[in-house]
């Protein structure tokens, strides 16, 4: 019998490296399909782009493809949360790092922990220009998609909501007594002001993305906070 377990452990040793192996692939797959759809949609947009053409840019067969996202809808949906969360496309939602609200990205606990509201809207308008630089581009193809895709439709929706609560935590993070407006008014403002549609049309503009950066940190400054002196006395209510 002592000769018998050599043999065991080495099968289930053989068999963890087999299990890790597979890991290993499906992480790879995963990654070479959603940076090949990716490209496809940027390059050709969302109606052009055919699971078939992610495949054969992915190198993969066209399973592969479908055990990743089973329609384009949700491959452009992975690719999104991806660039919002700034996570590698190949990270599974369920290992990526939780947040206290959906879509909230990496850098919320970096704004709470700021020691004053100017730095705080700082951080925060140098957190959303990372995220526009990343997702502003793919958001055109959303835009594109949800016109003929219903469930690229939802994803918009979804997506929209998403951004709303991420900036109502970003906003709550913020003292109320330094607040300009009531938190719901705030957020509805920076979620107007921080949005992919208005980083295209100023890069259209020729802004760069440092411009937009600055601009966005005086504008959030003025509309968000109040100051120092008098700030009780000057408190907008909406």
């Amino acid at each position: 019998m002592a000769d018998l377990e050599p043999v065991s452990t080495k099968r289930a040793y053989d068999a963890r490296s087999r299990r890790r192996r597979a890991e290993h692939e499906r992480e790879a797959t995963r990654r070479a399909v959603l940076d090949a759809a990716k490209d496809l949609f940027l390059a050709h947009g969302y109606v052009a782009t055919k699971m078939l053409d992610v495949a054969a840019e992915a190198g993969v067969a066209i399973a592969s493809v479908y055990s990743v996202g089973a329609s384009k809808a949700d491959l452009l949906a992975m690719v999104l949360d991806a660039a919002t969360g700034g996570e590698e496309p190949d990270t599974a939602p369920e290992d990526r790092p939780r947040f206290a609200a959906p879509g909230a990205p990496r850098g919320y606990p970096t704004i709470a922990a700021a020691p004053t509201p100017q730095q705080q809207v700082e951080l925060m308008a140098a957190l959303v220009s990372s995220i526009m630089a990343r997702v502003a581009p793919l958001w055109a193809v959303l835009g594109e998609a949800a016109r003929i895709d219903p469930k690229a439709a939802v994803l918009l929706e979804e997506s929209l909501r998403r951004r709303r609560a991420a900036i109502a935590v970003a906003i709550a993070s913020l003292p109320k007594d330094r607040l300009r407006w009531s938190a719901a008014y705030c957020a509805d403002a920076v979620w107007a002001l921080c949005s992919p549609e208005l980083y295209h049309l100023l890069q259209g503009r020729g802004w760069t993305h440092e411009r937009y950066r600055t601009w966005l940190t005086g504008i959030l400054s003025r509309q968000l906070i109040m100051r120092e002196i008098g700030r009780a006395s000057c408190r907008e209510r909406v």
